[in-house]
C-alpha cells in the first residue's frame, strides 16, 4: 500500500511525531502540503488540513489525524459542547474516509461513527535512556515556556529552595533527573484531548515523571507517574522523588512500559490496511 502523509509541515510537535517520524516508520512519502495524490492508495493528513493540501486529496480516500487540529490557544477557553460541536462540524464538513484519535476520551466525545483508531504517540526516536543520578540536581520541562503560566515561577522557587536548577527545553531529556508536564492553561480542550508525547517521552527515557492529570497520561499511564494540581502536590512528589531508590524503581517501570514507534507504525499500517 502506498501511504502519502501530507499536512501543514513546520517544526511542529504533533507533526514531527506523527508525520515526520511515525509516516518513516510505516514507509509513507511525507510531503507537507503535497500538491498532489496522484498513486498513492490512501493519505493520511496530520493535524490541520491546509486546503493546497485538501484540494489534492479531492476524490480520493484519505485519513484525517485530528491530532491538535483545533485552534489554539482560542480552544483552551471552549465548553465541551462548544469542542465537541467544532470537531464534529470539520468532520462532516471534510468527509474524511476514516479516523486518528489521540486520545480515547476525544474519540467518545466526538466519534460520528466513521472508522477509527485511537493512537497515542510513541516516545521519540534515539531518545536514549536516563542514568538515574545519585542526587537530585536538574528538573525541566520541554515545550513552549508560556504554556507553563504559573508553574514556572513555582517550580523555580521550589526548585530553588530545594537548591535544584529548573531547566526549559534541555539539550536532552536525560539530562534531567525529572521531567514535567504542567499547564498554565485549562479547559476541557487540555485537559481531555492534548496528546501524551511527554509522558511518552519520559517512559521511553526512564526519566521520573511529575504532571496534571489529563486524559492522554492517565490512558498512558504505567503507575509510576507522579501527579500535581497545585504547590502542595507537586511539593510532596519532589520529596518522594529525592529517594534515588525511588528514582531508579520508576525508570525500570516506565521503560518497561514504553511505547516506541514501530508498535506504533505496526497498529498504524494495519488499521489503513483494512479500510
Amino acid at each position: 500500500m502506498r501511504v502519502l502523509v501530507t499536512g501543514r509541515g513546520g517544526s511542529a510537535g504533533s507533526w514531527i511525531v506523527r508525520g515526520e517520524q511515525l509516516g518513516k516508520a510505516i514507509g509513507a512519502t511525507v510531503q507537507p502540503m503535497a500538491a498532489s495524490a496522484v498513486g498513492f492508495d490512501v493519505a493520511v493528513v496530520v493535524k490541520r488540513t491546509p486546503p493546497q493540501a485538501m484540494k489534492a486529496l479531492q476524490g480520493r480516500r484519505w485519513v484525517w489525524d485530528i491530532v491538535d487540529a483545533y485552534p489554539q490557544p482560542e480552544a483552551y477557553g471552549w465548553e465541551r459542547s462548544d469542542a465537541v460541536a467544532w470537531v464534529q462540524r470539520r468532520i462532516r464538513e471534510l468527509k474524511p474516509a476514516a479516523m486518528i484519535w489521540p486520545t480515547a476520551r476525544m474519540r467518545e466525545d466526538c466519534d460520528t461513527g466513521l472508522p477509527g483508531i485511537v493512537l497515542p504517540h510513541h516516545y521519540r526516536p534515539r531518545i536514549g535512556v536516563n542514568p538515574i543520578r545519585d542526587r537530585v540536581q536538574v528538573v525541566g520541562y520541554e515545550g513552549a515556556p508560556a504554556y507553563l503560566g504559573s508553574w514556572r515561577a513555582l517550580l523555580e522557587d521550589e526548585c530553588a529552595r530545594r537548591g535544584w536548577r529548573f531547566a526549559v527545553n534541555p539539550a536532552a531529556l536525560t539530562d534531567l533527573d525529572i521531567v514535567v508536564a504542567l499547564r498554565g492553561a485549562g479547559g476541557y480542550v487540555s485537559r481531555h484531548w492534548k496528546s501524551n508525547v511527554k509522558l511518552a517521552n519520559a517512559h521511553g527515557s526512564g526519566t521520573p515523571f511529575v504532571g496534571q492529570q489529563e486524559c492522554g497520561y492517565i490512558e498512558t499511564r504505567t503507575g509510576a507517574e507522579y501527579w500535581a494540581e497545585d504547590a502542595p502536590s507537586l511539593s510532596r512528589a519532589f520529596d518522594w522523588l529525592t529517594d534515588q531508590g525511588a528514582r531508579e524503581a520508576i525508570a525500570d517501570r516506565f521503560l518497561q512500559g514504553a511505547y516506541p514507534v514501530q508498535r506504533a507504525a505496526d497498529a498504524l499500517k494495519a488499521f489503513l490496511h483494512a479500510l
